[in-house]
């Protein structure tokens, strides 16, 4: 650990004094200086979701200060800290129902699977959904999101565990270490395959995934956890078209970003979207329909190797920094 300034907030933006922060596999990719949906300039520190009570604000966002917040920090990065930056637009009232521990779990997984299903897939009940990676962090939320839509959910995962995971979350399980992928998907779906696969994992397996899928289906690579190029690696179009169906993408993200962020590909929710998002995951989470699933509580000394885990496939659901204020 290392003693930095500690950040204030531009125009915008809020400063929150950090409880909790969680590991995502994007901060594998940072540690290694491979490729990340954001990249960071060393020095920095990691951590894009955090939950905590906003400590100071500037310009703009008087209204958040002193509330008790969870956020996804600024360009996502900085939330393994005492302090942390987070734009207005990425910042939420944390729910009365969370403990800042699972608080910090919930933002991210919960608004990317709302994002993918609802915003995106447009998943109705009675339509199958596959989740690729169902014992990950967005795994659990998908599972549990698919489930409260009516959806028909079967997850894969790796393992007893794993799979034991899914099923309790309410999803069919397969174990991707001793099952063929393509003939379980197409048992549990009398051979028509998924209407909907939310794929967390990408790698070499995005084209067999393919296959499982119904025709007309929509496809959403959601996350690229097996892929070194992290999901930049090029994939065969004419199979999408041979079997009849679409690849949706979504990213996490709020806010209107200046026009030429689009000559590099990215195109952001406006905000509104963020608030509706957070809307919908509240009165979820109030029903009990919904509850972040949290696989490990850690200090910060335990950070690197949770991460180690985290890139052996060794956690379940999301592994929650513990911050200590000074």
């Amino acid at each position: 650990m290392q003693s930095v300034p500690t950040p204030e907030p531009e125009p915008g933006e809020v400063r929150i004094a950090v409880s909790a922060a969680s590991l995502n596999f994007g901060d594998i990719a940072r540690c290694r200086g491979t490729v990340a949906s954001v990249m960071g300039r060393i020095p920095f520190t990691l951590g894009m979701d955090v939950c905590g009570v906003v400590d100071a604000v500037g310009d703009g966002a008087t209204e958040w200060l002193g509330r008790r917040v969870v956020a996804m920090t600024t360009q996502s990065l900085g939330g393994m800290a005492e302090y942390a930056i987070a734009p207005t637009t990425g910042t939420f009232a944390a729910p009365p129902e969370l403990n800042d521990v699972d608080a910090a779990a919930f933002t991210l997984p919960f608004h990317v699977g709302y994002l993918a299903l609802h915003r995106r897939a447009r998943l109705a009940s009675g339509e199958t959904l596959l989740v690729v990676g169902g014992a990950s962090a967005v795994g659990t939320a998908v599972i549990q999101l698919g489930v409260a839509a009516g959806a028909q959910v079967v997850a894969v995962a790796g393992g007893p565990e794993k799979t034991r995971l899914c099923e309790e979350l309410g999803a069919s399980a397969i174990d991707r270490t001793s099952a063929d992928l393509f003939d379980e998907v197409n048992a549990r779906t009398s051979g028509r395959g998924a209407d909907v696969a939310v794929d967390l994992v990408g790698g070499d397996q995005t084209e067999v995934v393919w296959t499982c899928m119904a025709r007309e289906g929509r496809y959403l690579p959601v996350g690229f956890n097996d892929d070194p190029q992290s999901g930049l690696t090029g994939r065969p179009l004419r199979k999408v078209s041979m079997g009849n169906i679409s690849v949706l993408g979504v990213i996490l993200g709020y806010g209107e970003l200046p026009v030429d962020f689009r000559r590099f590909g990215l195109n952001t929710f406006p905000a509104e979207v963020g608030r509706e998002v957070h809307a919908a995951l509240l009165d979820l989470l109030a029903t009990g329909a919904i509850r972040p699933v949290v696989g490990r509580r850690i200090a910060m000394a335990e950070v690197a190797d949770a991460l180690h885990d985290h890139d052996r496939r060794r956690t379940m659901g999301r592994t929650v920094v513990e911050i200590e204020q000074a």
